[in-house]
């Protein structure tokens, strides 16, 4: 499946749906589809890069999500669990900061 900007939100909140819904109803932890949904939030990154305007529920979903999988955590303590929670928030603050996850950090900034 390619991802889009047109389908990007529906694909990630479809991953949340499988992945993090079941973590919070106190289901099992299915790291592949943890993994998943990171991919997506990545690929994020890339689509968004150079763009001036990114959707406000996007960013809510992945601020969200990662939250919500932090205070998840905080009863299960999984490490596995953190580092997801983690990567989301990074994905968050490179999709504020119009970089990508490919991009090595710079130094420079582009806030004026």
């Amino acid at each position: 499946m390619r991802l889009t900007r047109q389908n990007l939100l529906e694909k990630l909140r479809e991953s949340v749906t499988e992945s993090i819904y079941p973590i919070s109803m106190g289901g099992e932890v299915d790291i592949d589809k943890l993994e998943r949904l990171v991919s997506i939030a990545e690929e994020a990154t890339r689509i968004f890069k150079n763009e001036e305007y990114i959707s406000k529920k996007l960013l809510i979903e992945i601020f969200s999500t990662a939250d919500v999988l932090r205070n998840d955590n905080e009863f299960l303590k999984r490490e596995e669990l953190n580092t997801i929670s983690t990567r989301l928030m990074l994905c968050y603050n490179l999709l504020i900061a119009s970089k990508s996850i490919d991009e090595s950090e710079s130094g420079e900034l582009r806030i004026i």
